[in-house]
């Protein structure tokens, strides 16, 4: 029979190495790269626009419903996730590495795209 107070004493145990677990699981997945906060919307604007990215994207990064090309923004992948797909995309998107789009560049890009205006809801349009 196991006592309660064994228990007790295992549970912080379990616990610290779980949260120690976590936390260092998520320190090695963070990928280096830019910040959000490190981007400027002007200069992303002029980025954007200079690789190409509005071709498919369109101006606004509104996505293309004549191609795979999603809509990037205001609701845009976190920094980290915009940064891994444009490194390494899928389908029909080129990858722009570091020696094509700098890391600034692509803070610039996603200050701009998450500075978009949301689409107007279907329901509020006019007849």
């Amino acid at each position: 029979m196991i006592r309660p107070s064994k228990l007790v004493i295992r549970r912080p145990s379990i616990a610290v190495a779980s949260l120690l677990l976590v936390v260092s699981l998520g320190a090695t997945a963070q990928a280096p790269g830019p910040t959000a906060a490190a981007g400027n919307a002007a200069r992303g604007k002029v980025a954007y626009f200079r690789v190409g990215c509005y071709q498919c994207h369109g101006g606004e990064g509104q996505g293309s419903p004549y191609s795979s090309a999603p809509r990037l923004g205001p609701a845009a992948l976190p920094i980290a996730a915009f940064t891994l797909f444009t490194r390494t995309p899928r389908l029909q998107m080129p990858p722009y590495s570091p020696e094509i789009l700098s890391d600034a560049d692509l803070a610039d890009i996603y200050a701009y795209v998450t500075s978009r205006a949301a689409p107007v809801a279907l329901d509020r349009l006019p007849n």
